[in-house]
């Protein structure tokens, strides 16, 4: 990587569905709900003066119809990549939560304890996901350096995309956040003499309402 700042925006997805039901999504699509779609718009205000030069997302609909106003205003396609998904939970896709945990319980422990070797039935491990959106970010940081990116995602991939990024990749080192619907996280790699350090500017920065301040 050349000198310079390469900037790493990390949105989740506004409200769907799934979320307003307390079901796993997880790698089905689950659209947004009137609340998400009123996210999306303030979004998108928010970040009005925000440079952004590429927007990638999930190809799951309600991380790509979250940042699609964002990138039209801007004239910029949104490109997808299926590497940003959510976490495939396997067998408990589609379930709410309380009938996952009466189900599955063993599996439904594994998600609690976040075991990054242990997988849901049919599902993806923390280590998987690790693997899977570690491989798009490099790719992505190599063909945009100095630029700045934005990646519509997921609430757990996006966990996995930050602590990648700041080079915590053992997993099993706890890093006890999250992140809400229609929020944004963002990253600073700064190059120099061949080193990189990575900065996390600001973490879960939700959209803010009329007339409150915009994002730096």
């Amino acid at each position: 990587m050349s000198d310079g700042t390469t900037t790493i925006l990390l949105v989740r997805h506004a409200e769907s569905e799934a979320n307003a039901q307390q079901t796993f999504a997880s790698q089905s699509d689950s659209k947004l709900t009137e609340r998400g779609r009123r996210q999306t718009a303030r979004l998108a205000s928010a970040l009005a003066a925000v440079r952004i030069d590429r927007v990638y997302s999930s190809d799951l609909s309600r991380a790509r119809d979250t940042v699609s106003p964002l990138a039209h205003s801007r004239g910029l396609e949104v490109i997808e990549r299926e590497a940003f998904r959510e976490r495939s939970v396997g067998e408990l896709t589609g379930l709410s939560f309380d009938d996952a945990k009466a189900r599955y319980p063993d599996a439904w422990r594994v998600l609690a304890t976040r075991d990054p070797e242990a997988r849901p039935p049919g599902g993806e491990s923390l280590r998987d996901v690790q693997a899977r959106v570690g491989a798009a970010l490099d790719a992505l940081i190599d063909e945009h350096r100095g630029g700045t990116v934005l990646v519509g995602s997921h609430g757990g991939a996006i966990v996995v995309m930050v602590r990648f990024l700041l080079g915590v990749r053992d997993l099993d080192v706890r890093m006890g956040f999250s992140v809400a619907n229609a929020s944004v996280t963002r990253v600073d790699l700064t190059a120099s003499s061949g080193a990189i350090t990575p900065r996390l500017v600001y973490a879960n920065r939700v959209a803010p309402l009329e007339g409150e301040p915009h994002f730096d």
